[in-house]
């Protein structure tokens, strides 16, 4: 069976476990996606030491929530909870960012007292390949330097204040209808989508919102330069909805 062409893409959004990503900012992925993002949902793991779901259901979970959100999705197979920044780990994630050329990146944030040490790992390797994925001396073969316009951090503490929030009220159904892929978390571990819904409407809030996804970014914006904060569709991407063919 041949090999799926690599595409690309706008966004690389990356999480230590299947439904980090998803859950924490899929709002804003599904914003993305019908403004005509191609966006790589990236798992560092399966997530096969969680409590609930084997990483064969864990896997077949991300695949669909990827599908309804109108991502992509890739797995670079890090053993759960043995995530660790090291040369090799960043040059592992190096190869991935040069396979398929994210403008941007958003990653768990690096610095979150007890929160799971795989999250704190992965932003740590994310904030650490971001300028050696330049470097021509690090070889990654068959995949030449790139160049990442900005990382912006997700899941980050509360005591710290958001670079921006992005307004997701509008397509919470759609988010609704994309986390409940994983039901294998959602269903079993107590009070989780209680906790979910309640860090959307905390970022809401700051903006005057019902409901926001709340982002990090450790350089200033240049708004002007770059589209990537515009969510507005692109006329051969009006009326997209997330999970269905682009084309």
């Amino acid at each position: 069976m041949a090999e799926k062409e690599i595409q690309p893409c706008d966004i690389m959004a990356v999480g230590a476990h299947p439904d980090d990503v998803e859950h924490c900012i899929g709002g804003s992925l599904i914003k993305w996606a019908r403004a005509g993002k191609r966006i790589l949902i990236l798992h560092m793991t399966g997530g096969e030491k969680g409590t609930h779901g084997s990483q064969s259901l864990r896997r077949e979970e991300a695949e669909a929530a990827a599908e309804a959100l109108g991502c992509d999705v890739a797995f670079l197979d890090f053993p759960d909870t043995e995530i660790r920044f090291t040369t090799e780990s960043r040059n592992r994630f190096i190869r991935e960012v040069r396979k398929y050329r994210p403008r941007v990146i958003l990653s768990q944030y690096h610095d979150f007292p007890r929160m799971h040490p795989d999250h704190e790992q992965t932003g740590l390797i994310v904030k650490n390949a971001f300028r050696p994925a330049r470097f021509k001396a690090i070889e990654t073969p068959p995949y030449p330097p790139h160049w990442v316009e900005s990382i912006f951090w997700y899941l980050i503490p509360l005591t710290m204040k958001p670079s921006f929030v992005v307004d997701v009220s509008d397509v919470m159904d759609e988010w609704h209808r994309a986390a409940e892929c994983y039901a294998s978390q959602l269903g079993n571990i107590p009070n989780y989508y209680q906790r979910l819904i309640r860090l959307k409407q905390h970022a809401g809030w700051l903006i005057g919102v019902e409901h926001g996804e709340a982002f990090l970014s450790d350089a200033p914006i240049n708004a002007t330069d770059s589209d990537i904060l515009s969510f507005s569709p692109r006329p051969e991407f009006e009326g997209f909805t997330p999970g269905l063919p682009r084309s």
